[in-house]
């Protein structure tokens, strides 16, 4: 089948050389003007093909780059917004005693494990910071300093420590500890107080690491205690949130002389 095929080929070019060479001589030249024709427009056309597809392909890694960088400016544009708002706030942050000195930091590590719960931040002895000083941002109390390094110092977050704290509205008093997440427990309230939920709770001073009045938490829940009927179970909401912190404020010795 194979050898027939060649043959039927073989005979119609045969065949079709014959014809041309019995044409007349203007008929030849009109045939092969035709064929040089047909070449040429059809090498063109591939020639402009390979072109406007280089041309393509190079318009769209152009645009493509074009969409990269407007979406690393944009990136930066919210970053930025950000940065904005959260300076904003620090720059409206006033210190409860007009002679306590404020040291900006910024946090620059933190235990991935959070099994410590603590930050590290870029201030040390070179700024004045010293050890058990508080730590807060505009919302409210961060911590303390629990150990401090040259230009650098460790805060041991409220998750680790117990703070003297009261009931803003009421005065009641207790014992801030922390349960877990975002969420406290003010124990050691009286049932006799009046505990309300969105209730503000501050420190009270007590203790003398931490200064009276700065914010911790909101009451996201009361109950009765069951095993000590005459204390309140007064579950707080932290106010800071600990994962994103990115710049506190370390609360110095008082600048006031004597």
């Amino acid at each position: 089948m194979a050898n027939t095929r060649e043959l039927l080929i073989i005979g119609l070019a045969v065949a079709c050389a014959l014809i041309l060479m019995s044409l007349p001589r203007p008929y030849k030249t009109y045939l092969a003007e035709q064929c040089q024709v047909g070449l040429l427009a059809s090498g063109q056309a591939l020639f402009s093909r390979v072109i406007r597809s280089a041309h393509n392909e190079e318009k769209s890694r152009f645009l493509l780059t074009q969409n990269v960088a407007l979406a690393l400016d944009n990136m930066q544009l919210q970053e930025a917004g950000w940065e904005n708002v959260r300076l904003r706030k620090a720059l409206s942050f006033r210190p409860l005693n007009g002679g306590t000195r404020v040291i900006s930091a910024e946090v620059i590590g933190r235990d991935p494990d959070h099994i410590y719960n603590t930050i590290v931040i870029n201030a040390g002895r070179d700024l004045g910071v010293d050890k058990d000083m508080p730590v807060v941002t505009p919302e409210g109390l961060v911590g303390h300093i629990a150990q401090v390094g040259p230009s650098d110092s460790v805060v041991q977050l409220l998750m680790r420590t117990r703070v003297s704290a009261l009931i803003q509205a009421t005065r009641a008093q207790g014992i801030v500890s922390w349960i877990d997440g975002h969420r406290f427990r003010l124990q050691f309230v009286e049932a006799s107080n009046l505990v309300q939920e969105g209730d503000l709770v501050v420190s009270s001073g007590l203790g003398g690491r931490y200064p009276k009045g700065i914010p911790i938490g909101t009451v996201v829940e009361v109950n009765q205690e069951k095993r000590a009927p005459v204390f309140l179970r007064v579950i707080l909401k932290s106010i800071v949130d600990f994962s994103v912190l990115e710049e506190v404020f370390v609360l110095g010795k008082d600048l006031s002389p004597g």
